[in-house]
């Protein structure tokens, strides 16, 4: 090999190690400054409390609610869920549960739980117009309850039982929840303060935690318990970083990227205006939420979305290790598809932050950011051993990445400590800090995997919702 080539070679593995190193800079920068402003605005709130105390004693301004529960072979967690909404102290709320052609015994345990009576709908006619969804069996009323209707329809995927269920629905507020959440009994109230505060607000998000191993009764969490299985875990500290810090922060910026389909609020109008949810949709509250963002500048009104910590719903989480990268696998082709679906929109003036943050944000951790992970696994190592780089540089990197973890993990579970109520925290805080030592060798490398394999699994037009397998609440 001569000098020139040489040379040239050693210069490509150089301007590959920059470029590696120079990306996991940026997402740790991007995280860094989503810390510091989660930071900031927790602390500076002081007018939070008043607000939710204003509206407890103001019952007549509380907006009526819908609160949607779309479910699909859940009758493990399905009453648990009915039961949680029934003992939520919003004086103005109704539910409507959304059989999504169920193999299993949902609909008989809702049947037999509500005393259902059927009622006469127009849900199936074409010439309604109406958001799309698959053709509706029945809907029915509760005998025991009118406040509970239900939905009996063909399988067509959770946005079409949303569209469904907001077809049906006439109340101006709807709330999605998953059929295996428990509602905090203040959500509702805590969630609805934005819509009271600014008539422009047209969507809310909540916080999702970790139901796991809490004691549930009557639909009401009673005890905060951390799971023992690493798995649930792992998760439950994600958990807190994404809700705690990365959504607080991105709130703060007026560019909350996702709604969670988990719990959150919007206007049924906008949600209409909108086209609903995207049937097919693997990723269907993200992408709902960037049409929602699409629609406020291109209607060139200052609406808002907005996200509220205080507002909590409590879900079971993956504990197998299959089911789990099931889900995974779902998130980020779910992420992808909304990517490509609204890439035009990016580095466009019109759509502003939409186009300036929120999706450029999403090519650095979807798809540009694993694939340097990836590689950075790969060929630092390489380079490393046949002194191309220097191993200083590469371990140097390597380091800060995984104490940056730690101090992000370490954040998040000390503002967790300081909102949650109920619990040990001095033992449920040191447990979440060592799985933050922990996490990041070997949980981390599995996650880039499930991301490689939904990007793949995209490609080749491999989609499918997968199985998720659920667990009794403890009693």
């Amino acid at each position: 090999m001569n000098d020139y080539v040489y040379n040239t070679l050693i210069v490509s593995m150089d301007i590959i190690v920059f470029i590696i190193v120079l990306i996991g800079l940026l997402q740790v920068l991007v995280y860094f400054i989503q810390l510091i402003v989660a930071l900031y605005v927790l602390v500076d709130n002081p007018n939070r409390d008043r607000k939710i105390q204003s509206t407890y004693n103001n019952d007549g301004f509380l907006h009526p609610i819908t609160i949607i529960l779309p479910a699909y072979n859940e009758s493990v967690t399905i009453i648990d869920s009915i039961e949680s909404m029934l003992a939520s102290n919003y004086p103005n709320v109704d539910m409507i549960v959304v059989n999504d052609g169920s193999t299993d015994r949902t609909f008989e345990l809702i049947n037999q739980y509500l005393e259902l009576e059927e009622i006469e709908h127009d849900l199936n006619n074409t010439e309604l117009k109406q958001l799309p969804h698959a053709r509706i069996k029945g809907v029915y009323i509760s005998r025991k309850d009118s406040r509970l209707r239900v939905i009996d329809k063909e399988n067509g995927g959770k946005a079409d039982a949303h569209n469904a269920a907001i077809n049906l629905s006439r109340a101006p507020i709807v709330c999605l929840l998953d059929a295996d959440s428990i509602l905090a009994p203040d959500a509702l109230t805590n969630a609805i303060v934005p819509f009271i505060d600014d008539p422009k607000t047209i969507a809310v998000g909540g916080t999702i935690r970790v139901a796991n191993s809490c004691l549930i009764h009557k639909g009401l969490v009673t005890k905060i318990k951390l799971s023992k299985k690493y798995i649930v875990q792992l998760q439950a500290l994600e958990y807190m970083r994404s809700f705690l810090m990365a959504k607080v922060a991105w709130n703060h910026f007026k560019t909350l990227p996702v709604i969670s389909g988990a719990f959150g609020l919007f206007r049924r109008d906008f949600a209409i205006r909108v086209g609903g949810f995207s049937v097919g949709s693997m990723g269907e509250d993200f992408d709902f939420t960037v049409k929602l963002h699409k629609y406020i500048y291109d209607s060139h009104v200052d609406y808002k979305i907005k996200f509220v910590p205080t507002a909590i719903c409590w879900t079971q989480v993956p504990e197998k290790w299959k089911i789990l990268q099931n889900q995974r696998i779902r998130w980020h082709i779910g992420a992808l598809q909304t990517f490509f679906h609204f890439k035009n929109l990016m580095l466009r003036p019109k759509y502003h932050r939409v186009g300036f943050a929120l999706l450029p944000y999403s090519v650095l951790t979807d798809i540009i950011g694993p694939l340097t992970e990836f590689f950075g696994y790969l060929l630092l190592p390489f380079f490393w051993y046949f002194q191309i780089v220097n191993g200083n540089i590469i371990a140097s990197y390597f380091l800060l990445g995984i104490c940056y973890n730690i101090l992000i993990n370490s954040v998040a579970i000390a503002i967790d400590g300081l909102l949650l109520k109920g619990l040990n925290k001095t033992r449920y805080l040191i447990s979440l800090f060592y799985i933050s030592l922990l996490e990041n060798f070997g949980y981390r490398q599995i996650c880039l995997y499930w991301k490689l394999k939904g990007f793949l699994r995209l490609r080749k037009g491999k989609i499918s919702w997968g199985k998720m397998e659920r667990v009794k609440f403890d009693k």
